[in-house]
């Protein structure tokens, strides 16, 4: 596909981005990997934890990708060592899971009582495995080995990986088990596995595994509680599939993406758009992350809820939903080259996914609100500790590349990449304050003239006011997917401004009982009070949300003071410890 997204090598992050990456990849990357947790599962079966397999897998994905970039060699052994480890474990029949033999996935392969299985949230109720989440393993494992084996190539780990995906449809292929009564929340755990086969089938063009994928669709379809794609595709909520189940109802958009990656049908991709655009229009809060409650029609307080069961103090964001989000966000990216897409994956991972994020670098929170008084930061190793990361290398990973034969810059955050032969060699540098201010100067540092259009992005919330090439002002386009767009000879020490400013706005959310609170913004920055207990008042309930913006007031660091009030709104990330806690939507008339 000419018009892919091809994301150019992104060679150093610094500025907010690079601390966050740093204090994951000194701190808790290594935490993990010396705490034994991510192998011990899979050579002293059983695990001690439903889905602990899940662990290493997503761990190689984002080591692989911090490598990639980095190109530490201590980091190199290590995964070289877990990779060993991991293939040594293989049964010969292909099984590769941490459940003993009475309760994998070939010997109960369905539900015989949704009572026998682990429930998303609680582990503590049954000290047996009793099955649910070893398909889910496999995911992760094929997952993360065909991301290192992308970079590591290795054709013992393409046959492990055969070897798995051959077990599963041994057990759930044609005329076989029924994956969808597989697992918790009506299967739809289960058929994430569509993204992890897909990427078998792209890597080894066996028609197999791409038929055995669209074999889950169908299931799916067959499913009365699950039906996603039929659902989607008319226009319907996400909160009944898979009982709403967020992390997994996204996941498995992420798997039609690649079929329609493989198969060309837009049906696929017209699921997942839809599926994007109802969660960003219902789902999605100020700070970017995909709130969640339990209600009396869905299972947990990870599943989506109608919008008039929306209250701040009720919800919840859960760690994995952001970094699904965000990959939802960058892989229809990578397909439509819209920058809506990256606008919504950046203001998740500025707010939402920054503020789970202790500043030690270790600690995690599994869920936050956005009103809360403190944050409950951890250093357990958990799913959505081990799934944040992943998000953090993606987005790092797609600063700068292609897109149409255009030098594309999705990003105003200070970094450096690698230019290829197209766009003149050699590098180019971000430098910018970001995301304390949207201008930056861009600097091409190549290795010969090159004549090719240059697009750069602008942050959600910002505009434009002046742009300049080696101080002479031009004028460009913006194009139909919104990137400001000109052509010129690009020459070695060229400067690229961008002058642009963020803009405040606000954003009202209606929810349960016919209230209203309204958040704000500036650019891509949430704004919250810091608060170190729940707020008992309600001081803009009879104001209009227009006249709370009117009496906002910027202050030098970025912060706003309520005109009349002693509330200072900053943004989000800056209430974000264990001692406070971000105060983000107020009542409004």
């Amino acid at each position: 596909m000419n018009t892919r997204w091809r994301p150019l090598k992104t060679t150093t992050v610094t500025g907010l981005q690079g601390e966050r990456l740093g204090l994951w990849r000194n701190h808790r990357l290594w935490f993990i990997a010396e705490s034994g947790y991510l192998i011990d599962g899979f050579e002293c079966r059983p695990g001690v934890h439903p889905w602990q397999g899940e662990h290493l897998g997503k761990w190689l994905h984002a080591a692989t990708l911090a490598y990639q970039m980095t190109g530490d060699e201590r980091l190199e052994e290590s995964m070289r060592s877990f990779v060993e480890r991991l293939l040594a474990t293989q049964d010969p029949d292909g099984y590769l899971g941490t459940y003993a033999a009475d309760c994998t996935f070939m010997a109960m392969p369905e539900n015989s009582s949704v009572d026998a299985v682990h429930d998303d949230m609680d582990a503590s109720k049954r000290k047996k495995l009793h099955g649910g989440w070893d398909t889910w393993t496999h995911r992760y494992n094929l997952y993360g080995l065909l991301t290192y084996e992308r970079a590591f190539p290795d054709e013992r780990i393409v046959d492990a990986c055969r070897r798995m995906a051959d077990l599963l449809i041994e057990v759930y292929g044609e005329e076989k088990y029924d994956l969808t009564e597989y697992g918790t929340r009506k299967g739809i755990s289960a058929t994430t596995l569509i993204e992890s086969i897909v990427m078998l089938h792209e890597r080894t063009q066996d028609q197999k595994y791409l038929d055995f994928a669209e074999h889950i669709v169908n299931l799916m379809e067959g499913n009365p509680a699950l039906k996603l794609m039929s659902i989607m595709l008319q226009g319907g909520a996400v909160v009944h599939p898979g009982e709403g189940k967020g992390y997994q109802l996204m996941a498995n958009l992420l798997g039609f993406i690649t079929l329609h990656r493989c198969t060309g049908r837009t049906d696929y991709l017209d699921a997942a758009i839809n599926g994007w655009r109802e969660i960003k229009e219902k789902h999605i809060l100020v700070t970017g992350g995909s709130w969640s409650r339990k209600t009396d029609y869905n299972a947990n307080c990870e599943c989506f809820a109608h919008v008039e069961d929306f209250d701040p103090q009720k919800v919840s964001v859960e760690g994995c939903c952001d970094t699904t989000w965000i990959q939802l966000c960058l892989h229809l990216f990578e397909i439509t080259g819209e920058s809506k897409y990256i606008d919504e994956a950046e203001v998740t991972l500025y707010n939402s996914l920054y503020g789970h994020q202790h500043a030690d670098g270790v600690k995690w929170c599994y869920y936050t609100a956005p009103n809360q008084a403190k944050l409950p930061y951890s250093d357990k190793i958990q799913c959505c500790h081990s799934s944040m990361p992943r998000a953090m290398e993606m987005v790092a990973a797609n600063l700068v590349g292609q897109f149409d034969g255009h030098l594309t810059i999705a990003t105003l955050s200070p970094c450096s990449a690698e230019l290829t032969e197209r766009f003149g060699g050699g590098r180019l540098v971000v430098k910018s304050g970001f995301p304390k201010n949207a201008s930056a100067e861009i600097h091409f540092e190549t290795e010969c003239s090159q004549s090719f259009v240059c697009e750069f992005r602008l942050p959600a919330g910002t505009v434009l006011n002046t742009l300049s090439v080696n101080g002479e002002t031009i004028q460009p386009t913006r194009n139909d997917r919104g990137f400001y767009e000109f052509k010129r000879l690009w020459q070695n020490g060229d400067v690229l401004k961008v002058d642009a400013e963020f803009e405040l706005h606000s954003h009202v959310q209606s929810g349960e009982n016919g209230k209203h609170w309204v958040a704000f913004s500036c650019g891509p920055n949430a704004l919250a009070q810091k608060i170190t207990t729940a707020p008992t008042d309600e001081p803009f309930a009879e104001l209009s949300a227009e006249e709370v913006l009117r009496k906002l007031r910027p202050s030098a660091d970025g912060s706003f003071l309520v005109q009349g009030t002693d509330i200072l709104l900053m943004p989000f990330l800056r209430t974000c410890t264990e001692e406070s806690g971000p105060r983000t939507y107020w009542r409004c008339k």
